[in-house]
């Protein structure tokens, strides 16, 4: 039996007092041979746990159902794309211009030595 000190003034009032009786004849009803040995967590035990409550399951289903929604959304819009619009004409490549011809002033740069 656990025996403590019910504090250091008078007497606790009656709601006190049987809250602590009750708790100390629960305590005193356990004994060794209730306890279970020690045993590690278990990740399948605590995912169980976890899903189980209302609350969670109902926010994990929704998460799920947000995750879908958005996934269709993105292969729709992908979907609609095709091959890339390619030019109307074919760029041709003009020859560059040649130095000797190119006329000074034109904006072109000049070639020939400095003064």
């Amino acid at each position: 039996m656990i025996d403590q000190d019910s504090g250091s003034g008078p007497h606790p009032d009656p709601l006190e007092q049987r809250l602590r009786d009750a708790l100390r004849a629960r305590a005193d009803s356990v004994d060794r041979f209730d306890l279970r040995p020690a045993a590690p967590p278990s990740a399948q035990a605590r995912f169980r746990l976890t899903v189980a409550h209302p609350v969670r399951r109902t926010a994990l289903a929704l998460f799920l159902l947000a995750a879908v929604v958005v996934g269709v959304l993105f292969v729709e819009a992908h979907r609609g794309r095709g091959e890339p619009v390619r030019p109307a004409d074919v760029p041709s490549v003009s020859p560059s211009p040649d130095v000797a011809t190119a006329v000074p002033g034109d904006g072109d740069v000049d070639a020939s030595p400095g003064p």
